[in-house]
């Protein structure tokens, strides 16, 4: 069966805000809608699925001299994306 109406949307608040309204499924990253599922504003689905894992860089130009608030900003999201992608 066909849906009657599509609904796109190119903000991932967004597209969580419309799947927590009851307007659909929406495929959103753990990080996004715990806090909607431990609510129970969200219910997930496909639970027996693997979860994707997804790489994350950090790039600058090659240089003699990186700014130290480039390398604390680095290193801060290395130590905090581990934890916010589970």
């Amino acid at each position: 069966m066909t849906p009657a109406n599509r609904l796109r949307l190119d903000d991932l608040e967004a597209v969580a805000d419309a799947a927590s309204a009851g307007m659909g499924l929406a495929w959103l990253p753990s990080w996004l809608v715990r806090q909607r599922i431990g609510a129970g504003v969200l219910v997930e689905v496909l639970q027996d699925e693997p979860g994707y894992v997804f790489d994350n860089y950090a790039l600058w130009l090659r240089t003699s001299h990186l700014p130290l608030k480039v390398r604390l900003a680095v290193d801060a999201l290395a130590a905090a994306l581990p934890k916010a992608m589970i």
